[in-house]
């Protein structure tokens, strides 16, 4: 931005945060070679999570206080040197930030540095915008150290209202076998919540239906559709009158018909929403209008990916009850404006920030003269502004990582690879500086059915690629956010078909000169780490070294072992469809077990597990780690004692990188043992 386009005032503003005493990332020196340090990469963001208030007279935004926490700062939109830091401690951190009305805010606290499974701070907190008329949700108080001991609440957020009230709507769930932590939760019952005066009502009149997952509730507060559970199916369910509901339509949840559709909501305009596959071979995806009285959506979709799935999230006008436009993603993330002076607006920012993904997201009357403007891009971790649509000026609010220098960031790019069969399988390559051929590590997503990554930046892709690695990123079969056939064609294909295309990413960017074969290694986490030690297992040849942390070991001890938080529904229905039924599918389960097949793994391996893991309960790795050490593999093994899935304090995602980094540099090396042979 020219030195020009902001008035001298405003320049100010830009700095208010930090005036206040909010923390950014620690500036270290970076080690010898002037790399920049790993706390940089995997430190907590500096800001995020801005939101403006429904009429844009004030942002919320999270910031990292000195005690490296996410706090809650305020700001004037029309002066924003007036900064209030309304909540913030010690030993939490602030979240899920929403406004309730123009000048009342909900937020979320708990301690994101405690595992899933310890944390014991799990709230929601009201008040207003100038601090008064607070009210903890579930009954306890606040203090510079937040109070530990109390159950966690079994409440949701379904949505805030339009209505002129400071209300909110909540799901209460049922959760059966609580004490023996089965992650069963069962029925759902929708309820207004008063926020000034915590006075809690019920929305639903006669029979509440039975296993709802999902409530569909207007601006107005009222439910409009629900999505149930019923065994293998999800049925859409809508009232009739008189307190009664109906089935509409029902589809499979799992399995081959997975299609069906996901509502995105209940719009302001008085229509629902949904995403479904458009129908072309790719099973791609568009969001189309949903008639309640018949189950069906209409014929015509008002957005398309071809090629992609779609995660819609609606951007709406509720003052004169428009749809403005959608955002989504595609191999990054996009917008499709209806209304033309929106999309007008957004060629102008777009003019203003070249290179960037601009995601513009005006207050919810739209009729604010200012816009939150949130700008990224593969080398950039995000930056926050606004602009002002009457001066033609964007004002900055500051920046999600100051110690990350986008010029100093690796490049990512997209491509559809083609796997042995003819399958095109998406794939994000991030190049280190230089010029290739480079030691690689093919990075595997956990999941394994959802998205692994986008085109934007990627604090672990980044710091591989920093030190030298090319990072190869395959969306293997089974992958969602590419369409259904993607999807569907990795149904019971661990370890087989889904393991072939990871390979064929491998071979692949060998092919293009940008791999080093003699010089590649394959990581990743959960499934990930599962793929990890079956590509040691069946690709040994290709991959000189793997490291796989809270990796599953043994398909069967995830159906086995009674104290994992999967649910016995998704146990009973979700796996046999998706992984492989451990009566009709044993065979294959076996051959595609990693423990069953220990005696093929020879590379060196890094296996990091955490010790209070629930989703992949830490047997995985040790009976996976005794059957190594008995076939004298060459393993290096850490335990995280107070961890669970994956690394939830940041000293421990930078102790476990530094280490990465260490037994990959030592497994790369062009003189080293492993990538001599």
């Amino acid at each position: 931005m020219s030195n020009n386009s902001t008035p001298h005032g405003l320049r100010r503003m830009a700095f208010a945060i930090a005036l206040l005493g909010v923390a950014t990332a620690g500036r270290g020196a970076g080690d010898a070679s002037g790399a920049i340090p790993a706390q940089a990469f995997f430190s907590r963001p500096s800001m995020d999570e801005p939101v403006m208030s429904p009429d844009g007279a004030m942002l919320a935004i999270r910031v990292r206080n000195a005690a490296g926490r996410r706090q809650l700062a305020v700001l004037d939109t029309s002066d924003m040197t007036k900064v209030k830091i309304l909540a913030g401690y010690n030993n939490a951190d602030v979240g899920g930030v929403r406004w309730i009305s123009d000048r009342r805010l909900m937020f979320q606290v708990w301690d994101q540095e405690a595992s899933a499974y310890d944390s014991r701070i799990d709230v929601r907190i009201a008040v207003n915008a100038d601090g008064s008329d607070g009210l903890t949700m579930n009954g306890r108080t606040l203090g510079t150290d937040y109070g530990r001991g109390a159950a966690q609440p079994l409440a949701e957020l379904v949505r805030t209202l339009a209505d002129g009230s400071n209300d909110v709507i909540e799901a209460v769930w049922a959760h059966t076998n609580a004490l023996s932590g089965n992650n069963e939760w069962t029925d759902s019952v929708v309820k207004r919540y008063d926020t000034h005066t915590g006075r809690v009502s019920a929305l639903l009149e006669g029979k509440v239906p039975h296993g709802v997952r999902r409530w569909v509730v207007d601006e107005r507060g009222r439910p409009v559709a629900a999505m149930a559970v019923d065994g293998a199916d999800s049925v859409l369910l809508a009232p009739t009158g008189s307190g009664q509901w109906t089935e509409r339509t029902r589809f499979k949840t799992y399995g081959a018909s997975r299609g069906g559709f996901g509502i995105v909501g209940a719009a302001t305009d008085g229509k629902v929403y949904a995403v479904h596959a458009t129908g072309d071979a790719r099973g791609s995806e568009g969001l189309y209008r949903l008639d309640l009285n018949t189950g069906r959506t209409d014929p015509q979709p008002l957005v398309t990916a071809p090629g992609f799935g779609l995660e819609a999230v609606l951007i709406q006008d509720h003052r004169n009850h428009k749809v403005l436009g959608v955002h989504y993603r595609t191999d990054a993330e996009s917008t499709a404006w209806f209304d033309p002076d929106w999309k007008a607006l957004q060629a102008r920012i777009d003019a203003r920030l070249p290179g960037l993904i601009n995601r513009i997201d005006p207050a919810a009357c739209a009729c604010e003269k200012r816009v939150l403007v949130t700008s990224h891009s593969d080398r950039d971790p995000g930056r926050y502004f606004l602009y002002d649509r009457t001066s033609d000026l964007l004002i900055p609010i500051g920046s999600a990582r100051p110690d990350i220098k986008p010029e100093q960031m690796a490049v990512t790019d997209f491509y559809r690879v083609k796997a042995r069969d003819g399958q095109d399988i998406p794939t994000y390559v991030t190049r280190p500086a230089g010029k290739g051929p480079w030691p690689t590590v093919v990075l595997v997503h956990g999941g394994p059915y959802l998205r692994g990554w986008d085109w934007a930046w990627d604090g672990e892709s980044q710091f591989l690629a920093s030190r030298g690695y090319l990072v190869v990123k395959p969306e293997f079969r089974g992958s969602e956010g590419y369409g259904a056939a993607l999807l569907q064609s990795g149904f019971k294909q661990w370890g087989l078909k889904m393991q072939d295309d990871i390979a064929d990413a491998t071979i692949w960017a060998a092919a293009q000169g940008l791999e080093d074969p003699k010089r590649t290694c394959i990581m990743g986490g959960s499934y990930g780490g599962y793929a990890t030690l079956m590509g040691l297992v069946r690709y040994g040849d290709l991959y000189r070294c793997g490291v796989a942390f809270s990796a599953v070991t043994d398909i069967n001890l995830l159906y086995d072992v009674a104290w994992s938080d999967a649910s016995e529904t998704y146990k009973s229905h979700g796996m046999p469809e998706l992984i492989g039924d451990q009566v009709a599918d044993a065979e294959q389960l076996k051959m595609t077990s990693p423990i069953l097949q220990a005696s093929r793994i020879s590379r060196p391996l890094l296996l990091a597990h955490g010790g209070i893991d629930r989703r992949v309960p830490i047997i995985h790795a040790t009976r996976l780690l005794s059957a190594l050490e008995a076939n004298h593999a060459p393993v290096t093994w850490i335990e995280y004692k107070d961890e669970a899935h994956g690394w939830s304090k940041p000293e421990t995602r930078i102790s476990f990188y530094d280490d990465v980094l260490k037994f990959l540099d030592a497994n790369t090396a062009p003189g080293s043992a492993a990538a001599a042979h």
